[in-house]
């Protein structure tokens, strides 16, 4: 058996590999969609907005954005979020899930950091179902031509 067989055969490891590969692209694009598009709204609501003081704070209702996965991002201290938007409520009520008193703020030092980590709306779902089409398109081709590519090569 020869190192270029387990690219070749069929249910090789070329196939396992691109697979592997198409999802985690795939999964990357939902993420991202997830945390900027999704998640982000949050700053870039507060920046548009112009609040960057504990005084000028806005709760979740009144930015439109009240819902349990926000919540949740912005409960957990160790989220991309937190490091930008400021709660001023002690973090004690966040993780009872007790929003009602908290409003949020970027402040002034974060202001910039909050723009370019969740600037522009360009990620929407449909951009991820684009993708996952395309890569599911180009790891079908990989599959097909890469074998065909090495065969080429071992005869040389």
């Amino acid at each position: 058996m020869s190192i270029a067989s387990l690219w070749i055969d069929t249910g090789s490891t070329l196939e396992k590999v691109v697979w592997a590969v198409y999802v985690g692209i795939v999964i990357a694009a939902f993420m991202l969609w997830y945390s900027k598009g999704f998640i982000g709204k949050v700053a870039r609501k507060l920046a548009e907005k112009n609040v960057h003081t504990p005084d000028e704070a806005w709760t979740l209702r009144e930015l439109g954005l009240d819902n349990p996965f926000i919540r949740n991002a912005l409960k957990n201290k160790f989220s991309a979020l937190r490091k930008v938007v400021y709660c001023t409520v002690d973090k004690e009520k966040l993780k009872r899930n007790d929003f009602y008193e908290a409003k949020f703020y970027i402040p002034e030092e974060q202001k910039n950091r909050a723009y370019f980590k969740y600037r522009g709306n360009n990620n929407t779902l449909g951009m991820v179902v684009i993708v996952a089409i395309v890569m599911f398109i180009l790891a079908n081709l990989c599959i097909i031509f890469i074998p065909k590519i090495l065969s080429m090569l071992k005869d040389i």
